[in-house]
């Protein structure tokens, strides 16, 4: 069969084969992974043919669902982004010449890098991957294995800072990785466990001067298109800081446990009651790792809007481009020490990106496994950390964290039933939790925020699509009256007259009681 259809592509015969894929596809699982990816890409080259990339787009998308190595899947959304974001181009190109063992081709593809290189607005840079090391022996051997299995080579360096580990394994193996691995590999050695913040600054210090930084705890395991989906959204716009990815076990950007187990059939891991561990904590870390990795493979795939315009990113796994580096950090005190030994580093980091102008993205199709646990005292640490953040900045953030979904989720449901384009002006709208809730599901509703200070007004703006800030009641607002199907406020936060301003004839107002 797929030499048949080969043979139709190539005479032109587009109508017979479009015939024949939908008679294909009604049982491509029955095929090998690499089979049903092989498909994809002549699926993929049919559609280009007819000259409609949406469904280019979703074959290629399909096809590394099947067979995240497929070469000439990368090759195709290279040749798609050649036009659109040279940057992605780029970063398609290298990965379809890392997975390529075809030589005729490899020249192809190489050839076609080049000239992309050549051209002034590829701006892509290397990635320097800094580690924390302390202990965990084994998730660090499999998070070292897995950055060289899953990324192309001289893409990447690795620097590692070891936090005076107790473990009399790690160091000779850190040495020993050092001296034989085939790329870039620095090692520090610090003499006492200097917290988070310090030992990661140590590691941006010794990184490339040109190279984008990815944190990366040594706990946290990559997985195949990992950090290229992550590296896609950093090349999104040249507006993007940062972008993190999601996990097991990440604050803010962690996935249902449930939807995890349930997907792997190991409903026997879910956890009966509040007080048990995580699942991932009931099973050894390489079975928790395939667990997962299994879950991640029909997700770390190209999508159309996967990303989440955030104003913090958890610092598990971090990836920061040089120019939001040198924004906020020109001395390379990239996490603030004062925060030592752990916790709210994370959070301080992401308001001063957002101060400095900079987007950062949740890239929703690229997952990290994580395993987590490690504590600094952590209930006490946690605390103390919290309280030197508000003194520094004057405000919880544990207050603009969490997205209002159930307001949220009623103003969509409001908009689909109503079957028009949602306009909606959020009162509380913060640092934008809620607007970057709804823009994920409702890429093309409009959010208006209001904000009650200049401060906030400025990180909202990199997620709701206009932000105005000043006395809610009295402000003149910059928006048309009556142009608004749904007002989003806390009772008693604004008049009756404000919201009958607002809203248009056959609009709702949805008030919470905080």
């Amino acid at each position: 069969m797929y030499d048949k259809l080969t043979e139709l592509i190539s005479n032109g015969e587009l109508n017979e084969a479009l015939y024949e894929f939908q008679e294909e596809f009604l049982h491509i699982d029955e095929r090998s992974p690499k089979d049903a990816a092989r498909l994809c890409v002549l699926e993929g080259t049919l559609w280009e043919m007819l000259c409609d990339p949406v469904s280019e787009f979703d074959a290629i998308t399909r096809g590394l669902g099947y067979d995240p190595d497929n070469y000439e899947l990368y090759y195709m959304l290279c040749l798609y982004y050649r036009n659109l974001n040279l940057n992605k181009a780029y970063l398609c190109g290298e990965m379809a010449l890392f997975c390529c063992n075809e030589p005729a081709d490899k020249k192809v593809i190489e050839g076609d890098l080049f000239s992309i290189s050549e051209d002034p607005a590829c701006t892509v840079r290397n990635t320097s991957i800094v580690i924390l090391s302390y202990n965990d022996y084994e998730l660090l051997q499999k998070n070292l294995e897995a950055i060289e299995a899953t990324l192309p080579k001289g893409s990447f360096e690795v620097v590692v800072v070891d936090n005076a580990s107790t473990d009399e394994r790690v160091i000779p193996f850190l040495r020993k990785k050092q001296s034989t691995a085939p790329y870039p590999f620095k090692l520090i050695e610090n003499s006492e466990n200097l917290g988070f913040s310090k030992g990661c600054n140590i590691g941006a210090m010794e990184a490339e001067p040109d190279n984008d930084i990815f944190f990366l705890n040594n706990d946290a395991v990559l997985l195949k298109g990992s950090l290229f989906y992550l590296r896609l959204a950093l090349y999104d716009s040249r507006r993007v800081g940062a972008a993190g990815a999601m996990s097991n076990s990440a604050s803010l950007q962690e996935i249902d446990e449930k939807d995890i187990l349930t997907f792997a059939g190991r409903q026997d891991l879910v956890r009966k009651s509040e007080g048990e561990p995580m699942w991932h904590k009931k099973t050894d870390p390489g079975t928790a790792i395939e667990i997962f990795s299994s879950f991640a493979g029909t997700r770390n795939v190209p999508r159309k809007n996967p990303y989440i315009k955030t104003f913090r990113l958890t610092g598990f796994a971090l990836l920061l481009s040089r120019e939001a580096v040198k924004a906020v950090a020109p001395d390379m005190q990239v996490f603030d020490e004062s925060f030592s030994p752990a916790y709210f580093e994370d959070d301080d980091l992401g308001i001063r990106v957002a101060r400095a102008g900079f987007d950062q993205y949740i890239c929703t199709n690229s997952l990290i496994y994580h395993n987590g646990g490690g504590t600094f005292g952590k209930n006490d640490q946690m605390e103390e950390s919290r309280r030197k953040f508000i003194d520094k900045w004057g405000f919880d953030i544990w207050g603009y964290s969490l997205p209002r979904t159930v307001s949220a989720d009623r103003a969509m449901d409001f908009a689909r039933k109503s079957g028009q384009k949602l306009r909606v002006i959020d009162f509380t709208c913060g640092f934008g939790a809620t607007a970057a809730y709804i823009k994920n599901r409702m890429p093309d509703a409009f959010v208006a925020g209001v904000c009650a200070t200049a401060f906030e007004a400025g990180i909202a703006a990199h997620i709701a699509d206009d932000v105005s800030f000043g006395d809610m009641n009295t402000m003149k607002l910059p928006w048309k009256r009556h142009t608004f199907d749904v007002v989003l406020t806390e009772e008693g936060l604004i008049s009756r007259g404000r919201i009958s301003e607002c809203l248009r004839a056959g609009g709702i107002c949805i008030e919470e009681d905080f």
